[in-house]
């Protein structure tokens, strides 16, 4: 019969999936940091500053120092963070060009991809990556993780909003 035989599938389908969730994935809300400015969804005009407001965390910025509790801030737009126990370098992984120039990754690398480090609750843009939008109607998304005092990404945490953006189009 159907019905008994896929309902004991379904059972035991549901009694390994546990088993299946990667180790030491935490899947929590952190409220560590929530971001004020822009509002979810505002419409923005450019240059646009992504404020935060964070607790229980000492910025320190870069000071070689591995703390769960201290460091600095890593912010994205319109791309994946890095991730947890990796630090910002791990973006150029696959660049050769990078790869094959004295100094690169550096702060102008990240900027090209709309990465940014800061010790501030707060960071102003001037551009925004061309998302090429339908007649220049763009949604971005800007996210905020936490890096440590070596510039490691600390644990999966992840603060984001999203922001509307009309670009001006050239015909």
């Amino acid at each position: 019969m159907r019905g008994p035989r896929a309902a004991s599938l379904l059972v035991a389908a549901l009694l390994i999936a546990p088993a299946c969730i990667p180790e030491g994935l935490a899947f929590v809300q952190s409220d560590k940091v929530e971001i004020t400015e822009p509002d979810y969804r505002e419409k923005i005009t450019v240059p646009v500053t992504i404020s935060w407001e964070v607790k229980d965390f000492e910025i320190t910025g870069e000071n070689g120092e591995s703390r769960v509790d201290a460091g600095y801030f890593a912010v994205f737009f319109d791309t994946t963070p890095v991730p947890p126990g990796k630090t910002l370098d791990w973006v150029a992984k696959d660049d050769q060009a990078c790869q094959n120039t004295s100094g690169c990754p550096d702060d102008v690398y990240f900027a090209d991809r709309g990465i940014y480090e800061t010790t501030e609750t707060s960071l102003t843009v001037k551009r925004l990556p061309d998302l090429d939008a339908f007649e220049g109607h763009e949604t971005h998304e800007v996210t905020v993780i936490l890096l440590d005092g070596t510039g490691r990404r600390i644990g999966e945490h992840a603060w984001f909003t999203q922001f509307l953006y009309d670009r001006e189009v050239v015909s």
